[in-house]
Formats: C-alpha cells, sequence, structure tokens
C-alpha cells in the first residue's frame, strides 16, 4: 500500500469516515476520465456519530449539518490528497451513487431494492466520494451477505412500504407520521431486521437520520 493511500485512509479515519467500496470508472465517461478509482466513502461505526456531535455543524442549529459537514470534511480531504469529492446530495450534478456502489465488490442490491454491504448490511450509507487519479487493489469477498440469508427484510415493514418491487416513500411517511409508527423512529424496521451491521448504528443516530428524513 502506497504511503499516498495510507495517509488517506487515516485522514478518513480522524473524521470518523472510511472506503466502503471502491471501483474503477469506466473510461468512456467523459466527466470521470481522470479517475483511476472511486472510493465510496461512508461512517466509520460506531465512532463517527461521536466525532459529528461535535462539530460546529452538528451544534450550529442550521439546516442540513450532515451534508455540511461531510462536504466541509471530504472537500478538506480530497485538495489535500490531490483527488476530487462527489457528494450524493449535490445539487449541480446528480451523481449516480446507487449505479456506483453496485461496481463494488462488496456491495450489492438487496430483495428489497435496498443497497447491501457485506459488512454494514443495510445500513450502508455515503457522505461522499474520492475520485484517485492512481488504481488501487482491493482485496475483498465479493459473495453478497444475502446469499446464506432467510431475508428478514422482506417482512420487516409493517405497511409493506419496502419490498421486491422497490420503495413506497409515501405509504412510509404516512405510516411513521402517525402513533402506531413510532418504532420507525429509531430506525427504519427493515434495516434494523439485516443481521449484518445493525448493531453498529448508535440509537441516537438513527433517530437523527428518521428525523432527518421527515424534516425533507
Amino acid at each position: 500500500m502506497s504511503k499516498r493511500f495510507s495517509s488517506l485512509k487515516k485522514s478518513l479515519s480522524s473524521n470518523g469516515l472510511e472506503i466502503v467500496g471502491a471501483f474503477r470508472p469506466n473510461i468512456d465517461t467523459q466527466e470521470l476520465q481522470e479517475v483511476e478509482t472511486m472510493l465510496m466513502i461512508g461512517p466509520k461505526e460506531p465512532i463517527f456519530w461521536e466525532i459529528f456531535k461535535k462539530s460546529k455543524e452538528y451544534i450550529d442549529g442550521k439546516s442540513n449539518p450532515l451534508d455540511r459537514w461531510s462536504k466541509r470534511i471530504l472537500k478538506a480531504i480530497a485538495k489535500k490528497q490531490k483527488s476530487k469529492a462527489y457528494f450524493p446530495f449535490d445539487k449541480d450534478k446528480n451523481w449516480p451513487f446507487y449505479s456506483w456502489a453496485l461496481k463494488c465488490e462488496e456491495i450489492n442490491s438487496s430483495p428489497v431494492k435496498l443497497l447491501v454491504h457485506n459488512e454494514k448490511g443495510l445500513f450502508i450509507s455515503f457522505r461522499g466520494a474520492l475520485g484517485l487519479s492512481y488504481k488501487i487493489d482491493s482485496a475483498t469477498n465479493a459473495k453478497s451477505v444475502c446469499m446464506d440469508c432467510s431475508r428478514p427484510c422482506e417482512k420487516s415493514c409493517p405497511v409493506d412500504a419496502l419490498n421486491s418491487e422497490g420503495y413506497d416513500v409515501k405509504r412510509c411517511i404516512d405510516y411513521i407520521s402517525t402513533s402506531s409508527g413510532k418504532d420507525c423512529l429509531s430506525g427504519c424496521l427493515v434495516r434494523r431486521s439485516c443481521p449484518y451491521g445493525s448493531s453498529l448504528q448508535p440509537l441516537d443516530q438513527s433517530v437523527f437520520h428518521m428525523n432527518s428524513f421527515l424534516k425533507d
């Protein structure tokens, strides 16, 4: 592993982030022609949440604290590492993070169409991506964890808003906005049903994400 790549991983880790997947973009994608390796960046659980809660973005009371924090941290790392940062919430460009994720050996599509990671399960998420101008080798287990799973995710949504056909956002919001859906506010029941990674995310972090989801 090169010193340059080791430095990058150390910078991510010190900010509660880590590489959750990597792939080599198609060379025919003009906007990514200079990118030899794309790194998908996600929270490093469980230390991420404690680091983020101490940030100025979390404390200042303004909207979209996590997105603002992610941009500040990853842009700084990208500048230091002479790479480029990309974000799933970028208003100027709709980067295909779902498609990108499926190019990574560690990530697959679950029975309910949500992305599933071989370690983080259905709690996989991305704070951004970093495009490197050099190649890295990634030795990972490409076999999806869903292959030998009993698939509890297919039966965990009380109103069947998440199933093999996809995600009915309106049905989900309508339910969790009622007293009957109170348990979902502690974290999506479908995500929590996954036997992989569900214990990594702190409860108040799940509550934060669900409240942010309702606000959006």
